[in-house]
């Protein structure tokens, strides 16, 4: 494209009909410029698009309007390649009568409503209207950033192919599936195009049709949505600035505008669009998937290389999976109780769990945008295989124009492929001129501003509720007989919390089946003047508005407690922020405090000044004595572990509760105080799921905390252990350079009188003096009562002896090792005489099925609890 000194501008438009664009239906004009108009567009398939037309009677020369149509055609290869680009889709020319020539791009979101398009309505959302519906005040920070990363990565990738955008701006950003792209391309041109074209206040004074001069227009755009000032205010500040650690971070990414935003060229310190990605990635602390970073060396081998990788990771994970299933329908190892232990007994246990799985996250139609959990943009579908350690949780929102959102989460398990995603489902919200059914086969009529139900809710819809409603809550219902005869018809007449609970099921099920989105939400108006109503019962009538967003303030005694909104984490108190104005719940939680809920059909101001009362819930980081009276102590992170092993009064409570069938006794006589024997890891495992559930429902624990058995490099750091070699149990037993054999007393033998319960002096009623410690006295021939001897430096007892106790990992080793798969139990036990059967990094490698006399478990009660996000 040939530079010029002067623009060439087009002259003053005409009024003129709908134009005709092959294998599209033209619905209306949505915008329009100096370079063009745009018009709303359905194609063959029934996707929503943009059309830009060009006209050639608008140039007043065709060398001018053939120049700016190369100028397309040099863009559109490339415009795929990048999801910070506007998609362009489509190119084409019109050289009959009034000649033209157009672009088909994908649609951007709707201002207000999303991806979900409304074709009479449509409002392209863009970082001009972000900034209008937000009072022209900053934005949040954590927005500013992702914008700021994903527009300077799209503009990294332009620069590398010699172009320059030459008009960025607020208006001219786009998001597409809630994602930031560079738009309005009409003016994308060679670094040698110097035409002075672009917007007054986003052009520096050295002139635009430069990498700098774009990094400078990208600067100013970060700074009218960061601060709520206009570009020609730079570089003022806003009157109020955000408090605490907030600030901090506020101040850093001013400061990176700043210097990509000044004014003289010879001061800028930063003038390219890879310093600002890499400065602004750097403060966000969150890479940019390697897809869409721009690399300094690009080889066809190395691109090779990483599609081999890919593929052989996916083939991979699949094998994986395969062997997993077949390896669970064709073992099964033998249930019945081994007599004794025996660490070279063969077993046929389940073969260990690889430590990392994969992810793939697809969707019918492919396409859609997919989110993390924190609302970052990740990938379009089909999404991975993505590897990730075994047991993280993932949770990610599918979006796609047309479409409902779909939420999709999962736990990755090791050696086999976590599929999400699926068919999406088409969006058909309520509109304007028409009848509207929800799930439920109820007619919402249009009415002013908003659909409206036919008739009052019934009591038959509020029993169809009650039936599948999971939380199971107490809600009362009257009834009001409209006609004899048709119970039917009867009207439900429900206090406030009842029709809450109903709204929230109702709008769940609606958005799963694509009738609504987040835009719309349906609410209720009671009718007091119902026969049947009293004083807190109501008859309501449903109806379905756009959702508003509404200011709602919540502060506590002690401050720092999480609020959730309608299940969603908003932030920690003392809390502004803004909601959806829908029927809500809102929940206070703070470890160590009740819990405390609010229930209403409407947020609009609403103010919470609540008083937290200390409870016996679980504070991690703190002792904590549980429902069962165990106490458990801190052991780093968001991880508790029990002082002593599991009891016999507490696993028969256990039992008690499931009706499981009770261990074997041990043949000696053991009080209630003594730690549970003769259970398998199956069993343990069942006891810490019984356990989770049961103080979850007390409300003692949080949803997202749990029991399990603990890992072996855990039981390894409590006693110690921190130069141990290898991967797997069996690795790290083998002896190395360094290695030296200890025991929890120390290095000397025997150990010191009362250290532990071992084999000793008093065991000789029935064990041979030679499988006793000579001249070694605990007074415990059998099991003892937990706690009866000195704990160590964390606080835990009995992990010398007494009993051995399961941990969660396969032992490992080679293929050839017959025990490879068996489970592993630590720790000696009241049977142990050897000094190699005392030390700290004994493993006695037992199948998980396994019950015996000297075999027993404690267990870590842990947290995967969301983070909180920051607060703008």
């Amino acid at each position: 494209m040939p530079g010029g000194n002067l623009p060439t501008l087009p002259v003053k438009r005409v009024v003129r009909p709908t134009p005709s664009i092959p294998d599209h239906e033209v619905v209306r004009q949505i915008g329009s410029g100096a370079y063009g108009e745009v018009w709303l567009a359905k194609s063959l398939t029934g996707a929503w698009r943009a059309v830009k037309i060009v006209w050639r009677e608008d140039f007043e020369d065709e060398r001018s309007f053939n120049r700016e149509f190369e100028g397309i055609l040099q863009y559109e290869p490339i415009a795929r390649n990048h999801p910070g680009l506007v998609h362009i889709l489509h190119v084409g020319r019109h050289d009959q009568d009034s000649p033209f020539y157009y672009y088909v791009m994908e649609l951007g979101d709707d201002a207000r409503t999303g991806v979900h398009i409304t074709p009479d309505e449509y409002i392209p959302r863009t970082l001009q209207t972000d900034k209008k519906f937000s009072g022209n005040k900053p934005l949040p920070l954590d927005y500013c950033l992702e914008v700021g990363s994903q527009l300077a990565h799209a503009l990294l990738y332009l620069h590398s192919k010699n172009l320059t955008h030459r008009d960025i701006k607020p208006a001219n950003v786009i998001f597409v599936n809630g994602r930031p792209k560079l738009a309005d391309i009409g003016l994308v041109a060679h670094l040698d195009q110097r035409s002075f074209v672009g917007t007054e206040g986003f052009i520096p004074p050295d002139g635009p049709g430069t990498r700098r001069a774009d990094v400078y227009a990208l600067a100013k755009v970060l700074y009218e949505i960061s601060t709520g000032k206009d570009r020609m205010d730079f570089p003022e500040l806003p009157d109020d600035l955000p408090e605490g650690t907030v600030r901090k971070k506020w101040q850093a990414f001013n400061t990176i505008i700043c210097q990509a935003a000044e004014p003289r060229i010879e001061e800028c310190s930063i003038d390219s669009a890879e310093e600002l990605a890499e400065k602004i990635d750097a403060l966000r602390g969150y890479e940019v998937p390697s897809r869409f970073r721009l690399q300094k060396k690009k080889k066809r081998r190395k691109l090779r290389r990483a599609l081999q990788l890919l593929a052989a990771a996916a083939a991979g994970a699949l094998t994986a999976y395969w062997g997993a299933l077949w390896l669970n329908n064709s073992q099964h190892p033998p249930e019945e109780p081994a007599s004794d232990i025996h660490p070279d007994i063969h077993s046929s246990a389940p073969e260990e769990e690889s430590r990392t799985g994969y992810v793939l996250v697809t969707s019918s139609p492919a396409g859609a945008s997919v989110y993390d959990a924190d609302g970052n943009y990740l990938d379009e579908t089909p999404y991975g295989p993505i590897e990730l350690p075994s047991g993280s949780p993932v949770a990610y929102t599918i979006k796609k124009s047309g479409f409902a959102d779909k939420e999709e989460a999962g736990t990755v398990k090791g050696g086999s492929t976590l599929a999400l995603g699926g068919v999406l489902k088409e969006y058909h919200p309520p509109t304007d001129s028409q009848p509207w059914k929800d799930t439920e086969g109820v007619t919402y009529l249009p009415a002013e501003t908003r659909h409206v139900a036919q008739g009052p809710l019934t009591a038959a819809l509020f029993n169809k509720f009650l039936k599948e409603d999971r939380q199971k809550g107490n809600f009362q219902m009257k009834r009001e007989q409209t006609e004899p005869g048709h119970p039917e018809k009867d009207v439900a007449l429900l206090t406030q919390d009842g029709i809450t609970a109903y709204l929230a099921w109702l709008n769940k099920k609606c958005e799963r089946e694509g009738l609504l989105g987040k835009e719309f939400s349906i609410n209720a108006d009671p009718l007091p003047q119902a026969s049947g109503s009293t004083e807190n019962h109501n008859a309501y009538v449903l109806n379905v508005t756009r959702v508003f967003q509404v200011p709602i303030t919540v502060t506590t005694n002690p401050p720092g407690a999480s609020v959730f909104f309608n299940n969603r984490l908003i932030g920690r108190t003392p809390i502004e922020e803004y909601v959806n104005q829908v029927p809500y719940v809102i929940e206070i939680k703070l470890p160590g405090h009740a819990t405390m809920r609010r229930r209403g059909l409407d947020p609009q101001d609403l103010y919470l000044s609540l008083q937290l009362e200390p409870d016996k819930s679980v504070v991690f980081g703190s002792p904590w004595t549980n429902s069962l009276g165990i106490k458990l102590v801190p052991v780093g992170g968001n991880a508790l572990v029990m002082t002593h092993e599991v009891r016999v009064k507490d696993f028969q409570e256990f039992l008690k509760a499931t009706g499981r069938k009770a261990p074997a006794r041990p043949g000696f006589p053991q009080g209630e105080d003594h730690p549970v024997v003769n259970v398998s890891r199956q069993d343990a495992r069942a006891f810490a799921r019984w356990l989770t559930s049961k103080e979850r429902a007390l409300g003692l624990i949080d949803q997202h905390d749990s029991y399990r058995l603990p890992k072996d490099e855990e039981w390894s750091s409590w006693v110690r252990l921190t130069d141990e070699q290898g991967a797997s149990p069996y690795e790290k037993t083998l002896p190395h350079e360094n290695s030296r054999e200890a025991f929890p007393w120390g290095y000397s033998w025997p150990p010191p009188d009362k250290t532990g319960n071992f084999a000793d002096q008093s065991a000789l009623i029935y064990l041979p003096s030679s499988r006793v410690i000579v001249g070694y006295n605990d007074g415990q021939p059998y099991t003892a009562p937990v706690k009866t001897f000195p704990p160590n430096h964390l606080g835990l007892y009995d992990l010398e002896g007494n009993v051995m106790e399961w941990v969660d990992d396969s032992y490992g080793g080679p293929e050839s090792l017959p025990i490879r798969n068996y489970g592993v139990a630590r720790g000696g036990s009241y049977l142990s005489f050897r000094p190699k059967q005392l030390t700290t990094s004994i493993r006695t490698p037992l199948p998980e099925n396994t019950r015996d006399n000297a075999l027993g478990f404690r267990l870590i009660l842990s947290s995967e609890r969301p983070a909180i996000p920051t607060a703008p």
